[in-house]
C-alpha cells in the first residue's frame, strides 16, 4: 500500500475518462466503467470486484454526505494494471473537501484506508493538502501455470 500523498506515476496504455455529478446512485458508472477496464486488462471475476469495491472507497474518501460538485474519473490500463484517479471538483468554493463539514476529512475515513488497503495494491492522495485527488492501483495476479 502506498499512500505517499503523490500521485501515481503518468503510465501508458488505454485511457478512459468519466465525469459525474456527485450522487451516490451515479457511482454505479464509475463501477461498472471499472469493471469494463478491468476486464479488458484480463481480470478475474474476484479481482474486478475488489476493483469496484474500491472505486466506491475512494469516493467515499473525497466528498461529504453534504458536498455537490462533479467527479472526475481517469482509468488507466495496462498490460497488467489498472490505475485510477479521481478528482472532486466542488460546486461551491467553501463546500471544497478538507473543510469542517466534510466528516471523511475529519479522520473519518479511516475505514475507507483500511478498505483500499485490502483491495488494491496501492493509493494515495494528492500532496495539495486539501484532498481533492484520490487514486488506486491494483495489479493483475499472474495466473499459476
Amino acid at each position: 500500500m502506498t499512500d505517499n500523498g503523490t500521485s501515481p506515476p503518468a503510465t501508458g496504455g488505454d485511457v478512459v475518462e468519466l465525469s459525474i455529478p456527485v450522487k451516490a446512485d451515479l457511482v454505479v458508472l464509475a463501477r461498472l466503467t471499472a469493471a469494463t477496464v478491468a476486464s479488458r486488462a484480463g481480470f478475474g471475476v474476484e479481482e474486478i470486484e475488489d476493483l469496484r469495491l474500491a472505486v466506491e472507497e475512494l469516493c467515499l474518501s473525497l466528498v461529504g454526505p453534504e458536498d455537490n460538485g462533479r467527479l472526475q474519473f481517469v482509468y488507466r490500463r495496462t498490460d497488467d494494471a489498472v490505475t485510477i484517479t479521481c478528482t472532486f471538483e466542488p460546486e461551491e468554493a467553501g463546500n471544497a473537501p478538507g473543510n469542517a463539514g466534510n466528516p471523511r476529512e475529519r479522520g473519518g475515513d479511516e475505514l475507507s484506508l483500511r478498505i483500499l488497503d485490502a483491495l488494491v495494491d496501492e493509493h494515495g492522495r494528492d500532496g495539495d493538502g486539501r484532498g481533492s485527488t484520490a487514486w488506486l492501483r491494483k495489479r493483475r495476479a499472474r495466473s499459476a501455470r
